[in-house]
């Protein structure tokens, strides 16, 4: 009697263990609470460069960028009772040096030329000749050029330490130094011409045109797909300063965010560049989250190709072949829903609905774009295959893992060359290429009508002063 209740026991048991097996196999996966939709972070791009200017670059901008005439004018009032038409233009090339972080000095030669006389009235009206003027000279001034949040450039604390030369004149015979007024006249001038109020510079044009290199809407094709993408630049840091070695250091960075458009609705310019913020960044570094979208119908041929090639064996009698994939979101994870049929070895068909969930994830030695963590459901009349299904759940996980894939490789040399031509510039002064740069996908958002991809960039800028 004890055997035969131990009997009765074990086989309840057994079944018992079964049909819980059974029901925690079959029913974990709830197709209609799918949970909370992803949370997509903003698709930020970010630039940091800091650079040094070497002394023999920066003495062909300053010498480029200095004007040849620095005054003309005609009846200039040169006081102590003289007037005259003169022209100060540069005559040789400009020295400089760096005397703080903020502060230049530079000796720049000046040539000379006019005519002075005495003004109109008094002796005047009895002397109109007038003398003519060629001097050099060589002023030695310092000042402290900044660049303003207008891009254009000013000079703060401008200072004539000395003229450089001697300036005497005979006039009816009298012997008349002008040195002290000529300092004058160029303090005056540079008073007026000079101030921080003065926009000397205007930088944003040439930053214009290489923004509209750098920051122009590019485009991405793989698998007979075109997608467009734009920058919107939201910051615009800036800092530089003079180091010991008379380098100027430049610290510059650009902060923005990566829009996706339609091929067809690809903006034709880059996106105007706000004012400059005062920001020093001390790193190199790109770094860029591009937004790619993938279409489900375009999902569901590639998982078709996958996943609907060749039958999933169940068990040792039944193999399940996937047909009408449709991807789709599931909260967090990745959908695919599918009809099957069921064949066993007696030749009886089953058919029915497969539900498979998984998070979407990069095999990066395959390039391949996988599911990972799968769990699924199976919606069928047949008990024999909800039985074969519930055994053997694991192995039906694996091979789905091994399946659910395709490569995403093409995409990601496509995204990389994109990028990499946005970066790649040739300037009077220098050369800017993209370098130490590397790309993978960087997080999966199902979305309601797209799995978006976001594509890390990570690298630095390489430059090569000329």
């Amino acid at each position: 009697m004890r055997i035969k209740n131990a009997t009765y026991l074990q086989k309840y048991s057994l079944l018992l263990i079964s049909s819980l097996f059974f029901f925690f196999s079959c029913k974990s996966l709830d197709i209609s609470s799918p949970g909370a939709s992803p949370t997509v972070p903003e698709a930020l791009s970010e630039v940091s460069l800091p650079a040094q200017m070497p002394a023999a670059t920066f003495d062909r901008l300053v010498n480029s960028q200095l004007l040849q005439i620095l005054v003309e004018e005609d009846d200039l009032d040169l006081g102590n009772g003289l007037e005259g038409d003169l022209q100060i233009r540069r005559a040789g090339k400009v020295t400089w040096k760096t005397l703080s972080k903020e502060q230049l000095e530079l000796r720049i030669p000046l040539q000379i030329q006019g005519e002075v006389g005495l003004k109109q009235g008094g002796l005047g009206s009895l002397f109109r000749r007038r003398v003519p003027l060629d001097e050099n000279f060589a002023p030695l001034i310092r000042i402290n050029p900044e660049v303003n949040p207008n891009w254009s450039l000013s000079v703060h604390d401008f200072e004539l330490v000395e003229l450089g030369g001697d300036l005497t004149l005979e006039v009816l015979g009298l012997e008349l130094d002008l040195t002290g007024t000529l300092e004058r006249q160029i303090s005056r001038w540079a008073e007026i011409n000079l101030g921080p109020e003065q926009e000397l510079v205007q930088l944003k044009p040439w930053i214009d045109i290489l923004w509209q290199q750098v920051g122009k809407p590019f485009k991405v094709s793989w698998q007979n797909q075109n997608l467009a993408f734009s920058i919107q630049p939201q910051e615009v840091g800036f800092d530089e300063q003079f180091s010991g070695n008379n380098a100027l250091d430049l610290f510059l960075g650009l902060k923005g965010k990566i829009q996706s458009h339609p091929v067809e609705a690809k903006p034709s310019r880059a996106f105007p560049l706000p004012d400059l913020t005062e920001r020093r960044e001390e790193k190199n570094l790109i770094s860029a989250r591009v937004p790619i979208g993938i279409g489900y119908e375009f999902l569901d041929q590639e998982l078709g190709n996958f996943l609907g090639s060749s039958p999933i064996r169940v068990d040792k009698k039944t193999t399940m072949q996937l047909s009408n994939l449709q991807t789709g979101p599931f909260g967090e994870l990745l959908m695919v829903r599918a009809d099957f049929l069921a064949i066993r070895s007696d030749g009886e068909q089953l058919d029915g609905e497969i539900y498979v969930v998984g998070k979407p994830s990069f095999d990066q030695v395959e390039q391949q774009l996988e599911l990972q963590d799968i769990n699924f459901k199976v919606v069928t009349e047949s008990t024999k295959v909800n039985w074969a299904v519930a055994f053997k759940k694991g192995k039906i996980i694996r091979r789905i893992e091994r399946q659910a894939r395709f490569p995403i490789d093409e995409l990601l040399q496509s995204t990389l060359d994109s990028f990499q031509g946005q970066l790649k510039l040739e300037t009077p002064i220098a050369d800017l290429r993209l370098g130490d740069l590397s790309l993978a996908p960087g997080g999966f958002y199902p979305l309601v009508d797209e799995l978006l991809i976001h594509m890390l960039i990570e690298g630095k800028v390489d430059i090569v002063w000329k």
